[in-house]
């Protein structure tokens, strides 16, 4: 508790000297701080844009703002000498996916709350930060999904087999749609449903479970991923 309360009470006065002790600190808390979240990005992320060097550069950021931060100090001249060294340097890297953004500028933050000795909102904005992001990862947040799948098959005559099949679709789907019949004067048909499954890993079952019935041949069955961003 001691040493809790010494880190929340540095954050209170900026740095004017150099102590090798705690700036060995602001780098390593920055360091974990920065593996956490970027294995969280690891985790959570989604898409066809992964990139390992992005994955990196959210902890050499963080580390890198840390220094910027101790260099700077409370020298208002240092300030507009780095931004001026820095205005140098373009950045030619697009990134295509905007939740990237967010880990960007959490990593310029938590560097200078390191940098600055604000180790308590450092931590603090490191467990809400992530918190945050595995609650929208594991929610689907955002996430659209229309179907799970599509079913369509033939049927021969007779209205029971009909009624059966809607009784097995009941037991496996959440909801159905009627999206296309088609009978002949013989009374056999073709019947295709938009459909939405349970438990997407049971389609397996419900195929073998439909071919089971009497009368129904030709079954095809496709299933969707939920709706994502490419």
């Amino acid at each position: 508790m001691s040493v809790m309360r010494e880190l929340a009470t540095m954050g209170y006065w900026a740095p004017t000297g150099f102590n090798l002790n705690l700036a060995l600190i602001s780098l390593l808390l920055a360091f974990v701080l920065s593996q956490v979240s970027a294995w969280v990005y690891v985790y959570t992320h989604q898409g066809l844009s992964f990139s390992r060097a992005f994955v990196q550069s959210i902890v050499l950021l963080t580390i890198v703002v840390t220094l910027a931060m101790m260099v700077i100090g409370s020298n208002i001249v240092i300030a507009f000498g780095l931004i001026g060294a820095l205005s140098v340097i373009r950045f030619r890297n697009i990134l295509k996916d905007t939740r990237d953004t967010a880990f960007l500028f959490f990593s310029l933050i938590v560097g200078m709350a390191c940098g600055t000795r604000v180790f308590h909102v450092a931590i603090l904005g490191t467990a809400v930060f992530n918190f945050l992001l595995l609650y929208l990862h594991w929610t689907s947040f955002g996430g659209r999904r229309t179907s799970d799948g599509f079913l369509r098959f033939n049927i021969q005559a007779g209205r029971t087999q009909l009624r059966e099949v809607q009784e097995l679709l009941h037991t496996y789907c959440r909801s159905t749609s009627l999206i296309s019949q088609r009978f002949q004067e013989s009374g056999a048909g073709q019947i295709g449903y938009r459909i939405i499954m349970r438990d997407p890993t049971r389609g397996d079952d419900l195929v073998r479970d439909l071919q089971q019935l009497a009368g129904i041949s030709n079954l095809t069955f496709v299933l969707h991923e939920e709706q994502t961003e490419v």
